[in-house]
């Protein structure tokens, strides 16, 4: 086993940590429906759909698992960990904290969201941050009437997020990768599958 940075853009945020894990390539370990991706436009958010609802389904704690794909098109090692959503009184305000299994750190230690949303262009802003520093990674996110999407700052690129096959107890997240502003993407750079622990 080797210790190798892994920096990722979660829906909360973007964080670069270490993660014990083989170097050599891995299959895909989340099942999803098809190979395209995110696959949305950013400018869908000028459609206005979303509203302070968006993300009742994902209250409560959940268990997830994360893969990634590296540049090459080959899959990191998957691994596990818990993410929690939390709306706050008056329900325009929701934290999510989002952190990957590692007995080592401390329960807190996490990479935590602020959504606020905007009545007017019906969309909620966010700000990632990683409680053990690092810069700021804004965005935005709405719903498409079935699907939540995310726009997130990401280092010098931009993840497109795609919350989806929402249930009561189960979704699927993947997140594709621009380097060049949206001239060229990596899809499901990042994926996730999670299950609810509780509400």
């Amino acid at each position: 086993m080797s210790l190798r940075p892994l920096c990722l853009a979660a829906p909360v945020a973007t964080a670069c940590m270490l993660a014990a894990a083989p170097l050599r390539a891995q299959k895909r370990a989340i099942t999803l429906p098809d190979t395209n991706g995110a696959n949305f436009n950013a400018a869908d958010s000028a459609r206005g759909l979303g509203s302070t609802h968006d993300y009742d389904a994902l209250l409560g704690y959940w268990h997830f698992t994360f893969q990634n794909r590296n540049a090459d098109g080959t899959f990191g090692p998957p691994f596990t960990g818990h993410w929690s959503f939390e709306v706050k009184p008056g329900g325009g305000l929701m934290i999510d904290s989002w952190r990957p299994d590692n007995p080592a750190t401390p329960l807190a230690s996490s990479l935590y969201t602020f959504r606020v949303f905007d009545p007017v262009r019906k969309v909620w802003a966010i700000v990632g941050g990683n409680s053990n520093g690092g810069p700021m990674s804004p965005g935005i996110t709405w719903s498409n009437g079935k699907e939540l999407l995310l726009v997130q700052k990401s280092g010098s690129g931009l993840v497109r997020i795609k919350y989806f096959d929402v249930k009561e107890n189960h979704f699927l997240w993947r997140a594709d990768f621009t380097p060049d502003n949206g001239k060229t993407w990596i899809k499901d750079y990042w994926t996730m599958e999670a299950n609810r622990i509780s509400k």
